[in-house]
């Protein structure tokens, strides 16, 4: 018999009886097990796609009860379909005892056949039905779940190879989605996330697919031959992704014969991935106008002061749309070099507006004259007269006239790395945040020539899986073997290795003779 017909349990201790009620299904187009005993039934029951059973009710090593509410008890086959049949247990309370006891109907002998095929056939109808139902509960939570991985997608590969996996996880089967990301187009599939140029079969797929779905029978046929993968025979449905009015992407399936609400579910998939797809864009443009606007708030050149060679690099996070406070700066009095570096706390318009204030007060107060300590204390005034809910760090290093020393005073910074003769010293001087009132101390430092500087704001150093002091440590390690690069080799190095971070990054590195 073909494996799609219904598997129905037959289990009774009489050989006659078993072998009539057996004939009976196999002749009604059912497979059929047998068996007559509790035990053996439980072991098929367990082990078999079993659609329905027929216990007897005295069974010689239990009963059909038994069986009935051990099978009720097992979340796995708790719904299967069980008839209760006797030739003893007659009566009504014997009906109403195997009927609570989970049976879904109760026949006593003699059976006419019609009773037995007609019970049967409603309530594999019911259980049909029940299981679909529970079949897509479980796809449609797969979904939900699926959905937050789609809406947390911050860039169009992560969206589409999201949306992908999302489709395969829901619907068992392998799924293809692509998505346009300017002029080009990103794929999802099998082979991972890829990106390639937007091409005109691509277009016409996604214009084909319209609003879909459509019925590829042949993946090799035109303009699917490059969007569909290769090989299987398997005839394909998919839908178009149409954001703002325009065609954005397709999300394509195998089709299955035996997958029922695959439709509705793809369609709720492909709504998710239009609304995602549209945030992601928006996201994109403010990050793009963010980054435009805090490189504008920063230095657009480092000086070439005397006996220092410089140079900084900075890198927004790209899980933020708003701007970030992270800062630094670089200039002259009267032959002393002011190095800064600093981070507002926050991601926000007002983040970057406070940053570029500390920034121009700490270059006001040092050309007044101030001290490195003064200058940090001012703008630790600035901060709690004009902001008084918000923190930052900073750390100020005073390089003399003759580079020979510096003054360094930190404000609950991360510690500067001083490199001298390939043995690396994080300078951790202390000191307070800015922004609660308190005074702040300079530290001597004596300098040679030939060492150089590291400053970094935390984004560079901070994980959340490992201790600062250890993520510092192999920084200041490969820092000391960076000794016959350049300034700006170094700066990209650092930030290569470093510099992908959930945060915003800025560095600073400085040579010193």
């Amino acid at each position: 018999m073909p494996d799609r017909l219904p598997l129905i349990l037959v289990c009774d201790d009489t050989p006659a009886k078993r072998y009539v009620l057996s004939s009976w299904l196999r002749r009604s187009g059912y497979r059929v097990l047998e068996t007559d005993t509790a035990t053996e039934a439980l072991q098929l029951l367990r082990s078999q796609p079993i659609d329905l059973a027929v216990l007897d009710v005295h069974l010689p090593d239990g009963s059909g009860l038994d069986v009935t509410r051990t099978v009720r008890a097992d979340p796995d086959r708790g719904s299967t379909p069980i008839i209760h049949v006797s030739a003893v247990a007659r009566e009504t309370l014997d009906k109403v005892a195997g009927l609570d006891g989970g049976a879904d109907a109760y026949l006593v002998d003699p059976i006419e056949p019609a009773e037995l095929l007609s019970t049967i056939r409603a309530l594999l109808r019911s259980s049909g039905a029940r299981r679909d139902a529970e079949e897509l509960a479980r796809r449609a939570s797969r979904l939900n779940r699926a959905a937050v991985r789609v809406n947390l997608a911050t860039t169009v590969p992560r969206l589409c190879g999201a949306v992908a996996r999302a489709a395969s996880e829901v619907l068992g089967r392998p799924a293809v989605a692509v998505l346009v990301n300017g002029d080009e187009a990103v794929r999802a599939g099998g082979a991972g996330v890829t990106t390639a140029p937007l091409d005109d079969h691509l277009v016409a797929a996604m214009a084909a697919a319209g609003e879909g779905p459509v019925l590829v029978e042949d993946r090799a046929e035109e303009p699917w031959s490059t969007v569909l993968p290769a090989g299987g025979g398997q005839a394909w449905r998919a839908w178009s992704v149409v954001v703002g009015g325009t065609v954005a992407g397709l999300v394509a399936v195998p089709t299955s014969s035996t997958a029922a609400n695959d439709d509705f579910l793809v369609e709720r998939l492909v709504q998710l991935t239009a609304v995602a797809l549209e945030n992601v864009r928006t996201l994109e443009r403010e990050h793009r106008t963010a980054l435009i606007l805090q490189r504008s708030l920063l230095p657009v050149a480092l000086p070439e002061p005397t006996g220092l060679r410089m140079a900084a690099r900075y890198r927004a996070s790209e899980l933020h749309a708003e701007v970030g406070g992270d800062f630094f700066d670089a200039f002259e009095v009267d032959g002393t070099c002011f190095l800064v570096i600093g981070d507002v706390q926050g991601h926000s318009l007002e983040a970057a507006v406070v940053m570029a204030e500390l920034r121009y007060s700490l270059r006001a107060y040092a050309y007044d004259g101030y001290s490195v300590a003064e200058v940090v204390d001012r703008i630790d005034g600035v901060l709690v007269r004009n902001e008084p809910d918000l923190i930052a760090t900073a750390c100020v290093l005073a390089l003399a006239p003759d580079r020979t020393g510096m003054e360094i005073v930190s404000a609950g910074h991360v510690p500067v790395l001083h490199c001298r003769g390939g043995a690396v010293t994080p300078l951790d001087v202390g000191g307070v945040l800015l922004g609660l009132g308190r005074s702040h101390h300079p530290t001597r430092v004596d300098l040679e020539p030939g060492d150089r500087l590291l400053l970094m704001t935390d984004g560079l150093v901070e994980r959340r899986s490992e201790p600062l002091e250890d993520t510092l440590g192999r920084l200041a390690d490969m820092f000391a073997g960076l000794g016959d690069l350049t300034t700006e080799q170094v700066a990209d190095r650092v930030l290569q290795e470093y510099g992908a971070t959930e945060d915003d990054v800025a560095l600073m590195v400085v040579d010193v003779g």
